[in-house]
Order: C-alpha cells, then structure tokens, then sequence
C-alpha cells in the first residue's frame, strides 16, 4: 500500500509542514510538538528538519520546513515527484469546512464566507489538505537518512544500563559510523556545513552542542549502597525506616553519560533515627568515567515532604548519592513518613523543568520500556548466529550496536 502524506501550514504560513496521517491511535512526532519524546529523532537537512520515531523507524518522516527553495533539493528523492510538486506549485487541494457563526451573521472580523480549516492531527494551526502519494524516487537515501537518524538518536538516547544488562556504545566508534552515514545523505544537506561531516577524530566531531563526558569501554558493575544504611549516602545508622521506594528518571532531564537508565536505578528511604528523620536518595551511575566537571552534577528534587527538597548529589564509587533532614510534620500522614515521595533526577539547567509527554499523562515510563525493548531486540539480532544482523523490519544494525553486542563485557 501506497503511504501517503499531507501538506500544510504552521505559524502563520512560516513553515510548510510534510506529515502521514495518524498512525496507532498517535500523530507522527515533529519538532512542533511541545517537547520532545525520547523515542523520537531529528535530522537537520537543507531547508527543515525530518523527525521519526525510532519505534516506527518504516513510517514516512514529518518534514518541517522553514526554506522550501533549499528543500527541494532533496523533497523529490524522500517522498518524490508529486510532493515535490505541490510543494512548488503550492496548488495544494484543500479539505475546507466552511463554517458560519450561529446567527447566521459572520463574525464582526471576518468577510462572509471565510473558510475554518481543520488542523492537521497533532500539528495545531496547520491546515489540513488531501493525501499526496509518496513514491522516493531515491529509496537508497531515504534508508541511509532513517539509519543517520538513529545513529544520531542512539548518541543521545542510548540507553545504557547495568542493571538492565544494556551495554554502552563506544563513542568513537557511533562518532565515525554518524560521519560515513552524513556522506552517503549529502543531498540532504546541499548547501549546509553539517558538525558530523568533519573527519570522525576532529574534536567535537559528531556532537550535538551539549558536551558529553566521554564513555569508558572498561567500567566495574554499578552497585549503588542501599539507602540510609550509614556511610556513603550520609544517612544515620540503623534507626526505623518510615518509607522506601525505587523507580527511574526523565532521561530528558540530563545528557547521557550521568544516570544509569534503568527504571530501579533511583532509589530513597526515609529514616528516623536518634530524634531526626532523614531522606536519602542514591542513583546508580551510567557507565562511564567515575570523574566528571563540576558542572556535570546532577540533582534530586524530592516532593512529598513539608516543603520540597532539592539535594545536591556526589558521586561515590558507581552512585550518585545525597541526603538531607525531612520535615513529615504537614505530609498528612506522618506515620508512613514520605510514602508518596516523587524523586526526580535532573541537571540544572538541562532540558525542560516539566517536558511534555505527547503521549499522555503518565505514559513517559512506558515509552522508555518500549525503547529498552527495542534496543535490547537489536542487540540480540547482532548476537544471532541465525541472522546477518543487517535486515530485518527494524532497520539495519549499526556497527556499533553490533560491536557492543559481541564485546566481552561484564553486562
């Protein structure tokens, strides 16, 4: 079946936006949703910006363009001739739903007959326009675009995991497959200097403008200390535990390379010992070099408690740990002590203080279960003497994956 797209209009007719229907109950993602998923990745080109999902890498990509011109040096190629076309011509078939107020009367500010056009899914202030049929007239390229991106995508959102025996990428080694990719997509980017098209060795090469503390390929299994047993956390000795949880974090919240991404790599208790009540937090490390800069320290903000608490972190052997006094006092409930504590990890200054979830409410956890399952079907296809490891309806495995997937590790 022939996929298909529509084309329409955003902020004010600044921007033409390329977009498929809705698929799976969900619009596609572009970078004109409110935040970003973790799932989703973005590739700068000529004249716009393409967006996938990673857990729909075989879907037509969402172009958002801010220079048609410039575009249409590669529009013809991803999504062919006739989006092409109309993206010229701008002789676009409208769905128009003429509406009138309720007396009858047009409104005070609008000519008699001015049509309301329904947006396109998920896009707000886009028109919505009949379906154009895409056919790349290049299917190469569009492959080596969808295998940039995640290339792109796994060095920001690779989620590397000792407790969930997820190994991490070698650096180096995603940094020069990113540059290889660039070049085979050099239509994309007719016109631009891209930052990965420099030799892979360049410093910065293959960087997304945030510095990354580099990766170790040798690293020792994370064990973070249990919480408020005394020692590294600071926490007292023995005393009654009023509560204690675990769960994960925001991986939106901080670069790579800090927190291991499991969804039980954060752990708290709350402790009452010696006529103080304590809260501490320990968070397993990624894995990684155990010294960081200064200003690569992550934070805990700890709701739940009479007033909220942001606690510094120090890095201790394979966690990051931190504590401080919890007041229970006006919790409501001060014999559990803080049992409905919310511990969130985040890097100040980094990322968006409460990123949206276009997926609904309370679905962020589930999507980052559904990229650990991606990922861990990937490695496990590098792995599978019966496979080649560079087919299959997940797209072609990058070198890296496979070379993280058969090295000799402790994961």
């Amino acid at each position: 079946m022939t996929a298909v797209v529509r084309i329409g209009h955003a902020e004010d007719g600044l921007l033409r936006v390329i977009t498929p229907p809705p698929r799976d109950g969900g619009h596609a993602p572009s970078v004109l949703d409110p935040a970003p998923g973790v799932d989703v990745t973005v590739l700068e080109v000529a004249g716009g910006l393409l967006t996938w999902s990673v857990l729909a890498l075989d879907a037509v990509p969402v172009a958002v363009l801010d220079d048609v011109e410039a575009a249409q040096e590669w529009v013809w190629a991803v999504y062919g001739e006739q989006v092409a076309l109309a993206l010229a011509t701008d002789t676009l078939t409208v769905a128009v739903a003429v509406t009138e107020p309720a007396s009858g009367r047009p409104a005070q500010d609008e000519a008699p007959g001015t049509p309301r056009i329904p947006g396109i899914p998920g896009i707000p202030g886009t028109p919505e326009v009949t379906a154009v049929p895409v056919l790349p007239a290049l299917p190469a390229l569009v492959a080596s675009a969808r295998q940039l991106a995640f290339a792109q995508w796994a060095a920001r959102w690779w989620p590397a995991s000792v407790i969930d025996d997820i190994p991490p990428l070698d650096e180096r080694l995603l940094d020069r497959e990113i540059g290889e990719l660039t070049e085979e997509c050099d239509l994309l980017f007719a016109g631009m200097e891209t930052a990965d098209s420099r030799s892979p060795d360049a410093p910065g090469a293959g960087s997304s403008g945030v510095q990354e503390p580099p990766r170790a390929t040798d690293y020792a299994l994370a064990a973070g200390p249990a919480p408020g047993a005394g020692g590294p956390a600071g926490g007292p000795e023995g005393g009654l535990t009023l509560a204690r949880g675990t769960g994960g974090s925001d991986w939106r919240r901080y670069p790579p390379g800090l927190v291991d991404a499991s969804e039980r790599a954060v752990s708290w208790e709350v402790v009452r010992a010696a006529a103080r009540t304590t809260v501490s937090v320990s968070v397993v490390a990624a894995p990684g070099p155990a010294t960081l800069p200064d200003e690569l320290t992550p934070r805990a903000a700890v709701g739940g408690a009479a007033d909220p608490l942001d606690l510094p972190l120090r890095r201790v052997d394979d966690a990051w740990l931190g504590d401080a006094p919890f007041d229970t006092v006006r919790t409501g409930d001060p014999a559990p002590g803080g049992a409905g504590l919310a511990v969130d990890i985040y890097l100040p200054g980094f990322g968006a203080p409460r990123p949206h979830d276009r997926y609904g409410a309370g679905a962020a956890a589930e999507v980052r279960a559904r990229v650990r399952a991606l990922v861990r079907s990937r490695l496990a296809r590098a792995t599978d003497e019966d496979g080649d490891g560079d087919s299959g309806a997940l797209g072609p495995l990058l070198r890296t994956e496979i070379a993280a997937a058969t090295a000799e590790t402790d994961f």
